[in-house]
């Protein structure tokens, strides 16, 4: 499982509780993993499953305050995750989801 790119993130499923941990971009889908020991989450989400990506800025499309890009799934439901610890990162995955789609 050869990652194209790795970036710490903070990631929340369909508004769920903020979960930091780190955010995988592979050939054909992305990782997400983290959490605390209670609450430790592991998701990989195919590209094909994502209906749309977008840049969140809104108030409520943030992740702890954060821009944050949302995903919309095609079976309903959403991921938003923000980047943190690297400049540009967010643009850059998002164009690489945008290219899959």
């Amino acid at each position: 499982m050869q990652s194209e790119l790795s970036i710490p993130v903070i990631w929340t499923e369909d508004g769920t509780p903020a979960l930091a941990g780190r955010l995988d971009v592979l050939r054909d889908h992305l990782h997400f993993e983290g959490g605390v020991r209670e609450r430790r989450r592991s998701v990989d989400l195919p590209f094909r499953e994502i209906a749309t990506a977008r840049m969140g800025r809104a108030t409520d499309e943030r992740v702890n305050g954060r821009p944050a890009i949302v995903l919309a799934l095609a079976g309903g439901g959403s991921v938003a995750f923000a980047g943190f610890g690297r400049p540009g990162a967010l643009v850059e995955i998002l164009h690489q989801i945008e290219e899959r789609l």
